[in-house]
C-alpha cells in the first residue's frame, strides 16, 4: 500500500469514527429548535421539581440582560432534551450523580451566593457538586450561543461557507492559495 492511500485509510476510518457519536445528535438537531411554552413542553430527563432547579440555575449563569435569558431562548430545554435523548445510559448515570450533588449542595434560598461560591471552592467534599455546575454551565454557555436568536441578532454571523466568488486575487487572500 502506498503512502497516500494509508493516509486517505486513517483519515477516512478517524472521520468515521467521529462520526458516529455525532450521528444521533443530528438526528435531534432536525426537530423544532423554537423553545415551546414549558406546559406544552414534555420532559426528556428531568422531572418537574428539577427542571425547576435548572431554570432558576439558568437564570444565574445567563439572567435577561440587554439580550434574553438563557430561559427566553430555551437552553433549558435544550439541556433536557441532550441529556435524555443523546446522552448514553452511563452518561446519564454519571451526569445523575453531579447533579444530585448540585442540588444537595444549593438547598438554601440565595441561590447565586451559592454558584459563586461552589465556583471558588477547592473543598474536596465539593467536588461532585462543583463538576455538576461546570457541567451545567458549559452546556448553558454553548447551547446559549448556537441559538437562532443570539447566534443572528446578538453575535457577528457569518453562514458557512459563505458567500461564493469565483474570481479572487491572490492579493485579497493575503497572498495564500486556500489549503481546501
Amino acid at each position: 500500500m502506498k503512502r497516500r492511500e494509508l493516509i486517505k485509510s486513517i483519515t477516512f476510518a478517524t472521520g468515521a469514527v467521529l462520526l458516529i457519536p455525532l450521528s444521533s445528535s443530528l438526528l435531534v438537531a432536525c426537530k423544532e429548535v423554537n423553545p415551546k411554552k414549558d406546559s406544552n413542553y414534555t420532559l426528556q430527563f428531568f422531572n418537574d421539581k428539577e427542571f425547576s432547579f435548572v431554570k432558576n440555575l439558568l437564570d444565574i449563569i445567563l439572567p435577561k440582560t440587554n439580550s434574553p435569558s438563557a430561559i427566553d431562548v430555551g437552553v433549558h430545554q435544550i439541556i433536557d432534551t441532550m441529556i435524555g435523548v443523546v446522552y448514553s445510559p452511563n452518561q446519564k448515570k454519571i451526569f445523575a450523580e453531579k447533579f444530585a450533588a448540585l442540588i444537595k449542595y444549593m438547598n438554601s434560598a440565595k441561590q447565586s451566593d451559592k454558584v459563586q461560591s461552589l465556583l471558588k471552592s477547592d473543598d474536596e467534599k465539593d467536588k461532585l457538586a462543583k463538576a455538576g455546575l461546570l457541567d451545567i454551565k458549559q452546556q448553558a454557555v454553548a447551547y446559549y450561543l448556537s441559538t437562532e436568536e443570539i447566534a443572528t441578532n446578538y453575535l457577528n454571523y457569518l453562514p458557512v461557507p459563505g458567500a461564493y466568488e469565483a474570481c479572487v486575487s491572490l492579493e485579497s487572500v493575503g497572498g495564500k492559495a486556500w489549503a481546501i
